[in-house]
């Protein structure tokens, strides 16, 4: 009897190990964010690989899909409003038109992504110092945590283009931001 209560647990355990481990896959992907990172690919191999195409109508979701496509966060995990104030402390919410964030879920890796649309470029200029002051305590975090995967942080990018802004912290932030700037410009 105990051998049968040990196999259940262990094929639980197993069947629950498996689950989690997506593959790298993002938490969430549409189809349509599928066909506007393929739009966005066509376009910018079609204009010799510079960063200049763009697919103005994207969501941030549609960004960030792309983005994670490419460089997969660990478990990554969208984030919801409360959490947009939660970590980018002084962030004011009400002039975020569109966002997407995703985090490595388990906090076992400093992973994010997050894509904000602003109300306007002074907005998002102004988001800046809050996006900042995150990359700086995840790097006083994640120093001693886990060494091994600083170098995402040091290589962390901040960008900002007219009423979008982006954080990246990838284990390619390069190849990141060039996907983002593929939608964005």
């Amino acid at each position: 009897m105990k051998k049968r209560i040990l196999s259940t647990i262990l094929v639980c355990a197993l069947v629950c190990g498996a689950a989690a481990c997506d593959g790298g896959k993002p938490a969430s992907t549409t189809a349509k964010a599928t066909t506007a990172a393929a739009t966005t690919d066509a376009a910018a191999t079609e204009a010799g690989g510079n960063d200049t195409a763009t697919v103005s109508d994207a969501s941030a979701e549609d960004i960030t899909a792309a983005v994670l496509e490419a460089t997969p966060i660990n478990s990554a995990f969208a984030q919801n409003e409360a959490m947009l104030e939660n970590n980018f402390d002084g962030l004011d919410v009400s002039t975020v038109k569109d966002y997407s964030y995703y985090v490595c879920a388990s906090g076992a890796y400093p992973d994010e992504v997050a894509v904000f649309r602003f109300s306007s470029e002074d907005a998002a200029g102004s988001a800046v110092p809050a996006v900042s002051d995150r990359l700086e305590y995840q790097k006083k975090t994640y120093k001693d945590y886990t060494p091994d995967e600083y170098y995402k942080l040091e290589g962390a990018i901040i960008g900002q283009s007219g009423e979008w802004l982006y954080y990246i912290v990838t284990s390619d932030n390069s190849k990141a931001e060039s996907i983002v700037k593929g939608f964005i410009g």
